[in-house]
């Protein structure tokens, strides 16, 4: 067994050296390269956290599970809310799950390192955010979500605003917003601006 072992590995190896096998690694898709050769630098910033304009959400350091899920509805059609079919379709409609997924991890891997820093003061925001049940999902000032829940701590406020009120209205039905949608019934629009205006402020 050993013998025969042995004198395979010299063929594995030549194989490999031509072409004819490619190990693993090699194929695995680049989500940095990615992102900036589909154009998502064009929205997103290339940095993922810079939109180029209000109502793009910031990518960088999302939760790599959501991000993909997100990608996968997007291309199915279970995600047609904002600019999800416009802007977002043409471009996931060429890319593989292995290419999505690869986005999605490149983009989980640019959070940043947690910063000890003074308790925020309470705000009207703060203070709803605790209350109507949101940190519950989204965890602490809304950056340590549940498995699958989105990271909304420092999110782009107007993105913030949209996505509620689709998801209030059922315009956006994907995902974990029938979780979301009785929440979202507990507020109106007024504590909704408030609760925006205070996640935008996340640091």
């Amino acid at each position: 067994m050993l013998k025969s072992v042995k004198r395979q590995l010299p063929v594995v190896a030549m194989a490999v050296a031509f072409g004819f096998i490619t190990l693993a690694p090699a194929l695995a898709a680049d989500g940095k390269a990615l992102f900036t050769d589909k154009g998502c630098v064009a929205c997103h910033g290339e940095d993922a956290k810079t939109p180029m304009q209000e109502g793009f959400p910031k990518l960088a350091g999302q939760g790599a599970e959501y991000a993909l899920n997100q990608m996968k509805d997007i291309k199915s059609g279970a995600r047609t809310n904002g600019q999800s079919v416009d802007v977002m379709k043409p471009i996931v409609a060429e890319l593989s799950e292995d290419e999505m997924k690869a986005m999605a991890d490149y983009l989980f891997s640019l959070r940043e390192a947690p910063v000890a820093a003074a308790a925020a003061p309470a705000t009207p925001g703060k203070t709803l955010f605790l209350t109507k049940t949101c940190v519950a999902c989204h965890g602490k000032e809304g950056k340590k979500p549940l498995p699958g829940y989105p990271s909304i701590g420092g999110q782009d406020k107007a993105y913030i605003l949209a996505q509620t009120k689709d998801i209030k209205s059922g315009a956006r039905a994907n995902g974990k917003a029938n979780a979301m949608q009785p929440v979202m019934h507990l507020v109106n629009d007024d504590e909704i601006t408030a609760i925006a205006e205070y996640l935008s402020t996340v640091k």
